[in-house]
């Protein structure tokens, strides 16, 4: 049985994305609120790099070097994290995600693993360049499958959680109709969740299915349900009546 999923196209992705950039830029805030609060400690070595680098000119450059290094890794991490943190928790949805519709998953359909968001989370250090994920974009466009580097790498996809319309409601049988068919209350009774689910699932499917199928179809519903009911065979020619009359019955008992 093959399982078609939605992928994700960057429109939605960018959108997602947007919102997890303002959460992680809050995280970054909130960790530049930590490092003033550590400003007594920072400041000492700091000063000192300053010295020596008045001493040494040539080390001014860097030094300058050295901090955005460390910035852009403390960016990295904290963007990572997140999304590891987020995945993990939420079954593969940061908030961005969850709040556009969308969910990372296995190639196959199934919820990633701790594995998996590593590698597609850490290789966003070559998906964001040269500039804010031209990479990934870029890769994202031209894929089929819709995914970035990180996701080729771990074997995911971002797919779309649309929501399938709504089943349009069974017209219940006119009382003509189902005159050929009686029901005792005991009958009735027998009818669990299940069977009606399936009286309903086999009707709908009817008019979708060809001839010779939606004759397997009722063959297949009506034989499971007569036994359940106990209420014997019933001719090929009746077999969707006596499906209707059956949910006529349950709906008024």
């Amino acid at each position: 049985m093959a399982l078609y999923l939605p992928v994700a196209g960057p429109t939605s992705r960018m959108l997602a994305y947007a919102v997890d950039y303002v959460v992680i830029l809050l995280l970054q805030f909130a960790a530049l609120v930590l490092l003033v609060l550590a400003a007594p400690f920072v400041g000492r070595l700091a000063l000192n790099a300053f010295y020596t680098a008045r001493e040494h000119p040539e080390k001014i450059q860097e030094l300058v070097f050295t901090f955005l290094g460390i910035f852009l890794v403390i960016q990295l991490l904290i963007e990572s994290s997140y999304f590891v943190f987020c995945e993990m928790t939420t079954g593969g949805r940061s908030l961005g995600k969850a709040l556009i519709g969308l969910r990372v998953v296995r190639d196959g359909g199934f919820p990633i693993s701790l594995r998996e968001s590593l590698v597609r989370n850490l290789l966003r250090i070559v998906d964001v360049l040269p500039w804010y994920y031209t990479v990934g974009l870029v890769s994202v466009v031209l894929s089929r499958d819709g995914k970035r580097l990180g996701d080729f790498a771990a074997g995911t996809i971002v797919v779309r959680l649309d929501r399938p319309e709504p089943a349009p409601p069974l017209a219940d049988a006119p009382p003509e109709a189902s005159a050929g068919f009686r029901f005792e209350r005991s009958q009735i009774m027998r009818l669990g969740p299940n069977e009606l689910a399936l009286l309903r699932q086999t009707l709908r499917r009817l008019a979708a299915l060809p001839p010779e199928r939606a004759a397997e179809v009722l063959e297949r519903a009506a034989a499971v349900l007569s036994a359940r009911i106990g209420y014997g065979p019933v001719a090929a020619e009746e077999r969707e009546a006596f499906l209707r009359a059956l949910l006529h019955a349950a709906r008024v008992r």
